[in-house]
């Protein structure tokens, strides 16, 4: 359902897009430096609900993000993982959507596989995008309409399909577990996990993989930025029903996710479907 924000009219806005797109890369780098100033270290950390780990380099880099942002794009509005929710964002053309460490678990357990992940979405569709991951030293960035890029290089999707041949982004026991797929995956897809839901999408983006099914809700804030560097790669990123993702919306959650190269959404959605289907007859 959509909300009741108002089109963006960029006439009467002191900012082009050009201007944000250098506010993105330089905010986006700094935060990822500042990640990093924590990072293998011994730092405080807490649950903010049952198995969903926080730490102080979260909330320090979404500091930084909502006050340099926020100050410098005055009217802009602001959701972001580590930042209570407000419900003025729905009236806003722009917006930002934050996500100041993608990944925590992995950043708390010195892995390569969290980032940052920034996206500027105008009447519900992110506009501008930027994902960081220091430590992998990559900086997926992409502008709508402009193509998407990795340190600065082009990037596109692969053109794989075969999903016999397929490297999944995923967790491998999730696919192995044949009761839960009506139709199964096929033995020999690779499958490989990620702790960042953004990075598995970039990573598609970029051709290292070909495609992500995550069936647990993600947020606004760990996906906008995805979704709009895989599009500009020449992918695509919906729900597991096969619907392109709506952001700013009240509820800013998405049911399941399939991200992947073209040739191979027939094939995967043969699997999501039918899984879907009996998820929901069993809840019901």
């Amino acid at each position: 359902m959509s909300n009741s924000a108002d089109p963006f009219d960029e006439s009467t806005c002191p900012w082009s897009l050009a201007d944000d797109v250098r506010l993105v890369r330089r905010v986006t780098e700094e935060a990822g430096r500042i990640a990093l100033s924590y990072f293998a270290r011994d730092i405080h950390t807490w649950d903010k609900s049952p198995n969903n780990p926080v730490s102080e380099a979260d909330m320090a880099v979404d500091e930084f993000l909502r006050t340099t942002l926020m100050q410098n794009r005055t009217g802009y509005g602001w959701l972001s993982e580590e930042t209570e929710d407000h419900s003025d964002r729905l009236r806003c053309g722009r917006l930002w959507i934050v996500d100041p460490i993608d990944g925590t678990r992995a950043f708390l357990a010195g892995g390569d596989d969290w980032g940052i992940s920034v996206a500027l979405v105008q009447d519900q569709k992110p506009v501008i995008a930027a994902f960081y991951a220091p430590v992998k030293n990559a900086f997926y960035f992409a502008e709508t309409g402009r193509g998407a890029t990795k340190n600065g290089l082009t990037i596109k999707v692969s053109d794989q399909n075969n999903l016999d041949a397929a490297r999944m982004m995923g967790d491998p026991s999730a696919f192995k577990a044949k009761k839960l797929w009506p139709t199964p995956w096929p033995d020999s897809m690779h499958t490989e996990q990620a702790n960042s839901i953004a990075l598995r999408i970039c990573q598609i983006a970029d051709g290292q993989f070909d495609c992500c099914v995550t069936l647990r809700p993600k947020n606004d804030w760990d996906v906008a930025a995805a979704d709009l560097i895989i599009a500009e790669a020449g992918g695509t990123l919906t729900t597991g029903t096969g619907k392109g993702l709506v952001f700013n919306r009240k509820r800013p959650l998405h049911d399941h996710i399939v991200a992947s190269c073209p040739a191979l959404v027939p094939s995967i959605m043969e699997r999501v479907e039918p899984a879907l289907a009996e998820w929901r007859h069993v809840a019901a």
